[in-house]
């Protein structure tokens, strides 16, 4: 079946994070790593299978870090998760299964197709709810 390991999840969560910050420069791991208790080590290896995908850039130096390689409005989340967790794919475990391909088929298109938002959608989705969280009268 369909699912995203921590890696998938801690590398968009990166990825996201950086998107916010999209025109401040470079980001240092430990910044991106801290606030969502992502283990620093971890995030490292992520960024770097990120960067081989071209989907980040990293900068030495004291003020160094990673950025986004692109603009966020051209990077899907198909494609960051692709890149981590390689082909995604629904595939039943069950061989009588194979008498609802067209089901499973359909499945796969959709997903595929709510996974193609951008990161800068994703951003805007995820102010809005949090928006709609922080409300109070």
């Amino acid at each position: 079946m369909f699912s995203v390991s921590a890696k998938g999840v801690y590398g968009l969560t990166a990825m996201v994070e950086l998107a916010t910050k999209w025109n401040l420069g470079s980001t240092q791991i430990r910044d991106l790593a801290k606030p969502h208790g992502i283990p620093q080590h971890y995030l490292e290896q992520i960024l770097v299978t990120l960067k081989k995908a071209g989907l980040v850039e990293s900068y030495r130096g004291a003020q160094g870090g990673y950025a986004l390689a692109r603009d966020p409005g051209q990077i899907t989340v198909l494609e960051v998760l692709s890149s981590l967790e390689g082909r995604l794919e629904i595939v039943p475990e069950n061989e009588c299964a194979k008498s609802l391909d067209f089901f499973w088929q359909d499945i796969s298109t959709t997903i595929g197709t709510e996974l193609q938002i951008t990161l800068d959608e994703l951003v805007s989705e995820r102010q809005k709810h949090e928006e709609q969280l922080t409300y109070s009268i």
